[in-house]
C-alpha cells in the first residue's frame, strides 16, 4: 500500500514535464520580469490540474465508475486546440510588445518606408487563465495512466485518494520551481535580450505541437 503511495508525488513531479504543460505555462510565465509573478503562474496552472485529478479521481473511487474515453478524447483535442491558440497569441505579443509597423521618413525631399519597432511595457495576463488550462490539461490520458495503475492494484480507498492527493501536489510543486526558475533566468538582463527570440520560438513550437497533437488524435 505504501508503494503507490510514496510514489505518487514522484510520478505527479515527472509528469508536470510533459511537453503540453512546458510549453503552456512558459507561454505565460515568461513574460514576468520578477520570479514570484512567474511563480504564481506554474502555482495556479498545478492547482488546476490538480484540482481536476483529485476531484474527478475521489469521484471515480466512491462512485467507482470510470471517466468514460470520450471525455478524455475531448480533453485531448482541447488541449491540441489551446496548445495552437497559446502558440498565435505568444506571438502575437512577441510582435505587439516590439510594436514593428511600416514607417515613412523623409530625408532630403525623398521619402523612405522602412520597419520601425517601439518597444511596449509587458501585458497583463490573467491566472484564471492559467488554473482553465491546467484543468483541461488533467483530463488528458497521460495523467488517466499514470493515475488508474496504482488506483487499480491498491484495495485502500484511504491510499488511493492519498495517492491522488500527492499526484496532485508533486505537479504543484514541480510547475511551480520550474516557472520561479524561469522568471528567475527572464529578470537577468542578458537572457531579457534574447527573450524575444525564445518566445518567439516557443509560439511556433507550441502551434506545431497543437497541430500535431490533433492531427494524431484525428486519425
Amino acid at each position: 500500500m505504501l508503494v503507490p503511495v510514496a510514489t505518487g508525488f514522484l510520478l505527479g513531479c515527472i509528469h508536470a514535464f510533459d511537453v503540453d504543460h512546458v510549453i503552456a505555462v512558459t507561454a505565460f510565465a515568461s513574460k514576468q520580469a520578477h520570479t514570484r509573478g512567474a511563480a504564481a503562474y506554474g502555482l495556479v496552472w498545478g492547482l488546476g490540474h490538480a484540482t481536476t485529478l483529485v476531484v474527478l479521481g475521489l469521484a471515480s473511487l466512491v462512485l467507482k465508475v470510470i471517466i468514460p474515453p470520450m471525455v478524455e478524447s475531448i480533453a485531448e483535442l482541447g488541449i491540441g486546440g489551446m496548445l495552437i491558440a497559446l502558440g498565435v497569441w505568444t506571438l502575437r505579443n512577441v510582435f505587439r510588445r516590439k510594436h514593428i509597423h511600416l514607417h515613412t521618413h523623409s530625408h532630403d525631399g525623398v521619402e523612405h518606408l522602412h520597419f520601425h519597432t517601439h518597444k511596449q511595457g509587458p501585458e497583463h495576463t490573467h491566472k484564471h487563465s492559467m488554473f482553465i488550462i491546467g484543468a483541461t490539461h488533467g483530463l488528458a490520458g497521460t495523467a488517466a495512466v499514470m493515475v488508474l495503475l496504482p488506483l487499480a492494484i491498491s484495495q485502500s480507498l484511504l491510499a488511493s485518494a492519498a495517492y491522488l492527493l500527492l499526484f496532485g501536489m508533486g505537479s504543484v510543486a514541480a510547475m511551480g520551481i520550474f516557472a520561479y526558475l524561469l522568471g528567475k533566468a527572464s529578470a537577468i538582463p542578458q537572457a531579457r535580450r534574447a527573450l524575444p527570440a525564445v518566445q518567439g520560438i516557443a509560439g511556433c513550437v507550441s502551434i506545431a505541437t497543437g497541430s500535431v497533437w490533433i492531427g494524431l488524435r484525428l486519425i
